[in-house]
Parts: structure tokens; sequence; C-alpha cells
């Protein structure tokens, strides 16, 4: 099994067991699997406007729409739009294709859901942002403060108030999920 299926077969996969997912949570658990679970996807994340962010989940996202896995739509809202991605016609193929990744990684897929599924788009972008902000730091051996943490995540994510990024810094520190706080 080649990387390219593995990741068709996560993205349908994620689709199918989500029940709610869009594409800035598609692309925050696929950060979550490699980042805190060690997934191998392959994936170069980099922090973006949103959070950590790499082209080719969107990309293996259109690969998986076009071969049938998934399927997607727009849906509306106040102050805008945004995309739910549903399992497709071909999601049981697509599941097969990949089913010994799945069978590897499966219950590291459900534990991001159950650890960031009730997330919704604005607080899995600060999630991430932490955790990737925290990855940073500790790969330069710095130990910081949840508030130190909180305040570099704030250079960055402005539109969060301090309070809110000290919670849930809090939060993912309580769950184990940190490795420089």
């Amino acid at each position: 099994m080649n990387i390219d299926q593995a990741r068709i077969a996560v993205i349908t996969q994620l689709a199918e067991k989500s029940g709610h997912l869009g594409r800035t949570a598609l692309m925050k658990y696929c950060y979550f699997l490699q980042t805190l679970k060690r997934v191998p996807l392959g994936y170069a994340f980099s922090l973006y406007s949103y959070g950590p962010f790499d082209s080719n989940v969107l990309s293996d996202l259109d690969t998986a729409e076009a071969l049938g896995a998934v399927k997607t739509h727009p849906v509306y809202y106040a102050g805008g739009y945004g995309y739910q991605i549903e399992a497709g016609q071909k999601a049981e193929t697509a599941k097969r294709w990949g089913s010994e990744f799945l069978d590897t990684y499966g219950d590291r897929i459900d534990w991001v859901l159950a650890q960031f599924g009730s997330l919704n788009a604005a607080q899995l972008e600060l999630a991430s942002t932490i955790v990737y902000s925290d990855r940073e730091a500790a790969k330069r051996f710095e130990k910081l403060s949840v508030e130190e943490l909180a305040r570099r995540v704030n250079d960055v994510k402005p539109h969060f108030s301090l309070s809110q990024i000290v919670n849930l810094t809090t939060d993912l520190r309580g769950r184990k999920l940190l490795a420089s706080v």
C-alpha cells in the first residue's frame, strides 16, 4: 500500500466517523494525527492564517472526491459558508485500499475524534496553533509556562483573547498533549 492510498483511506474514515467534517476540521485532524499520535501521513505542515496547513491535505481531499470515496457540498450559515465532507459511494473501496493502514492506526483516528471532534472550526484553529507553537518550542528545548506559550500564540492569533488561549492551553496541558509546558 502506498501513502496516497493510506491518506485517502484516512480522509474517508474521518468523513465517515466525524458526522460533521469540514475542510478546517479535516486539516486539523490530519495535523493532530501526525503530530500528537505519530501517524505517518507524510504531510509537511507549516503555520498559516488558520493554523497548521499543508495544501497536500486539500489535494488528497480532491482526489478522494474524484474517486468517489467522499463527497463535499457547500454549507451556508450566517456570515459565510463552509464545506461538509461525507463518505461517498466508493468509501468502502477506498477503506479497503488502505485497510492495513486503518487497521494499524484506526484507534488513533478514533482518539483524535474523541479529543477534538466537539470543537468548532475556530477552536480547532486555536488548539492546533497552540500545539504547533508548543512543538516549535520543544524542538528548541524550551520550557515554557502556560502563560508564555499563550502569549506567543496570541502574537500570531490576536483575534483570540489571551484568556481564551490560556484556558485552552491549560486544558491541553491537563490532557498531557503539550511538550514544552
